[in-house]
């Protein structure tokens, strides 16, 4: 939890005389905490609701030992499940848009030219 600036925490849970065959994550790294946003438990209800059945949803994923081994035993949580910020749209798109929101302007600085224009 924690991506950037800030305090980063994560939480281990081991089962006592089991070996760990998968580890489950749980990413709350896009909450803002601060003096004025505290960490409240109401942000982990989603947490608590998934933890008895270890349950895949869009904060949490599970990984398996083997994968676990091939990276090294690198534990680094990567949300594969994370919704992607990434602009798909295409040049050409973009530039229809920028284009529209020019024609807009334009319109908007006429008409408020046509309103500034007083007779003297």
């Amino acid at each position: 939890m924690g991506q950037g600036v800030g305090v980063k925490t994560n939480l281990l849970f081991f089962t006592k005389s089991k070996p760990t065959e998968k580890i489950w994550y749980y990413d709350l790294s896009d909450i803002k905490v601060g003096k004025k946003k505290p960490f409240t438990l109401e942000k982990f209800e989603d947490f608590f609701h998934l933890l008895p059945e270890r349950g895949d949803s869009e904060r949490s994923w599970t990984v398996n030992r083997a994968e676990i081994e091939a990276k090294n035993y690198d534990l680094k949580a990567v949300n594969p499940n994370a919704k992607s910020n990434e602009d798909t749209r295409t040049p050409e798109e973009l530039l229809d848009l920028i284009e529209a929101k020019g024609r807009e302007v334009a319109d908007a600085l006429s008409a408020l030219r046509a309103k500034n224009t007083l007779p003297q």
